[in-house]
């Protein structure tokens, strides 16, 4: 398999959730921004005013906001890349794609999507981890479910006490969804007693994937 982060790789923050799913299964990551400067990310990928904007994680940790348009087209190239090596690609983000591959490809949003959908929630809230991200949340999760809710919280700059106080605005939710990536079982969990909602994080949605996936190789 094949994991590929907007950011930079090895992504050992959601590998560190989703990695007990992967015995016997090979894999290697790859990152969009992997052999590329922070001047050269910002000189080329840096999101215009009012853009759709996606956010990521580098090597060291830190936070990067990427223009959807400019990084689509290098999306595009990696996967035509790396196809021919491997059985599946999973992208490693939420937002929305239309890549060409000859082999399966993960996207995680349409996959939260179908999740949260089987579930039926009477009420939704949402988690995205950018402002610019709140209108598009609103259209995709509108027509799910109502939304009583969206709060931005950054799961690479935000702290957890700027979460837990953010949560009041969604607390009572049937159900929220985090629709990032970058949000860990730990943040699903510390959600989970803030609002005292049923809470669905993507890297869980990616495991069940991949574990179907696998019972059929």
């Amino acid at each position: 398999m094949a994991f590929i982060t907007l950011g930079q790789s090895p992504r050992e923050d959601i590998m560190s959730d989703i990695g007990k799913y992967l015995k016997g299964i090979e894999y290697v990551e790859y990152g969009l921004l992997d052999d590329l400067t922070l001047e050269e990310i910002e000189r080329e990928f840096k999101p215009l005013p009012n853009e759709l904007a996606y956010v990521s994680r580098l090597r060291d940790g830190s936070e990067v906001k990427l223009s959807k348009n400019k990084v689509t087209s290098r999306l595009q190239e990696l996967v035509s890349k790396v196809e021919g090596s491997v059985d599946l690609i999973v992208i490693l983000c939420t937002g929305d794609f239309n890549i060409r591959s000859s082999k399966p490809v993960v996207y995680p949003s349409q996959a939260l999507i179908s999740k949260v959908t089987e579930i039926s929630p009477r009420t939704l809230g949402v988690v995205v981890p950018l402002e610019s991200q709140v209108d598009m949340a609103r259209k995709r999760w509108c027509r799910v479910s109502e939304v009583t809710g969206i709060i931005v919280w950054s799961p690479y700059s935000g702290t957890e006490e700027e979460l837990t106080r953010s949560a009041e605005v969604i607390k009572g939710s049937e159900v929220v969804v985090m629709d990032c990536l970058g949000y860990s079982i730990a943040h699903k969990k510390l959600l989970e007693t803030a609002t005292n909602s049923r809470v669905i994080v993507p890297r869980e949605v990616v495991a069940e994937l991949i574990t179907e996936f696998s019972r059929r190789l």
